[in-house]
């Protein structure tokens, strides 16, 4: 496993995380470990190989500097370990691991973002003259890396759409899942609004890294209005990562002065989401259509939010549109937001209709069958 950021010190678990964790279970994993956070926020059941690496905050400088210590460290594991399959979601590393493999294992790539986009985005905008270059030049070396892959996974019909237009047709999709304890957990609901004095309020949440694929200043601005005519309040959990958007969020909640209609908290451990899901009344997606890491994307809390059974607001891309629009409702600007809110407030039977059946489509859902179909592909394209 070539992961696509840190194993064990994200402090969002990834998707190949949540599957390879469970094949783990019955299969010897090998994961080579990208030291990217100090503390280990989570445990694995795979083989967990460390790396003397040489630490630095900026990512491509970080892959950079360790690109030989990363070739020598794949090709040893893949020798010493007769791997069978390498999984490779990683831009970066994954030329590099990809002709560290050569053919002494079958090569599956999992594209769980729009990659190029993704790793532009973190310096530059993606509309600007930097920002497309850039984009433009790491989509060459997906591209190469792609190249050696027998097998191409995606996470979404929109992914799958964009591998095909480099010339790819090698591919399948696995979606995103939900933990199974999501559904049947008794969440703190009432002890977490009385902790962040939410009582009283129609609580809108957003959940999730604060970066710059989000579109959230439509719903800021609805906040505004709605504020003006009920008791309402923002709850945001999570941070950024290593763009200046969390920043220019803050300084435009200042800017709209309704500082004291948000709570905003860090990241909180996996274990206790939902239990802060549980404490928003409507959750959101508010992702931007113009940005491709968005556009393409597949979001693992859409699910996460479903199967606690919440009312939910998103953006409309595409695969939450192909995959649960009965079950979501669409704003794109703080008008569309202010109009779904307050029919919540009048309509609230209606909503919770809607939640109910959007809970039974993330039952189907669990990472658990999810792995289950991951592994199957393994089996069947390493046997054919």
């Amino acid at each position: 496993m070539i992961p696509t950021t840190d194993w064990l010190g994200h402090p969002i678990p990834s998707r190949l995380h949540q599957i390879f964790e469970k094949i783990a279970e019955k299969n010897v994993v090998h994961v080579l470990r990208f030291g990217l956070y100090p503390k280990n926020v989570r445990e694995s059941k795979g083989v967990i190989h460390h790396i003397d690496e040489v630490n630095h905050n900026n990512l491509a400088i970080y892959y950079f500097i360790n690109s030989s210590k990363h070739f020598k460290a794949i090709r040893k594991i893949v020798y010493e370990n007769q791997v069978d399959v390498a999984i490779i979601s990683n831009l970066l590393v994954g030329y590099i691991g990809a002709k560290a493999i050569g053919n002494h294992a079958d090569i599956f790539f999992d594209l769980s973002d729009h990659f190029p986009s993704v790793g532009a985005g973190y310096y530059f905008n993606s509309n600007s003259f930097c920002g497309k270059f850039a984009t433009s030049a790491l989509e060459k070396i997906l591209k190469k890396t792609l190249c050696h892959a027998q097998h191409i996974v995606t996470c979404s019909h929109a992914l799958e759409s964009y591998v095909k237009t480099l010339g790819f047709t090698n591919t399948s999709i696995i979606p995103n899942g939900v933990d199974k304890s999501f559904l049947n957990r008794n969440y703190q609901r009432d002890l977490i609004r009385e902790e962040l004095a939410l009582d009283g309020n129609v609580t809108i949440g957003y959940l999730g890294s604060v970066e710059f694929w989000l579109d959230i200043f439509p719903l800021l601005k609805a906040i505004k209005t709605l504020s003006r005519k009920q008791n309402v309040k923002l709850l945001l959990v999570g941070a950024g990562l290593r763009s200046k958007t969390a920043r220019q969020l803050r300084q435009y909640i200042n800017t709209l002065g309704i500082t004291e209609h948000v709570v905003w908290l860090d990241f909180i451990p996996y274990t206790k989401v939902p239990d802060y899901i549980g404490a928003m009344d409507i959750c959101t997606i508010p992702f931007d259509l113009k940005n491709p890491a968005a556009y393409y994307s597949a979001p693992n809390k859409l699910f996460e939010y479903l199967a606690l059974g919440k009312t939910v607001i998103a953006t409309p891309i595409p695969e939450i549109v192909h995959t649960a629009r009965k079950y979501v409702n669409f704003a794109l600007t703080s008008e569309n937001y202010v109009r779904i809110i307050d029919d919540y407030s009048k309509n609230s039977k209606k909503y919770e209709e809607q939640a109910l059946q959007g809970k039974k489509l993330a039952m189907q859902m669990t990472w658990n069958k999810i792995a289950q179909q991951y592994h199957q592909l393994l089996l069947n394209r390493s046997a054919s």
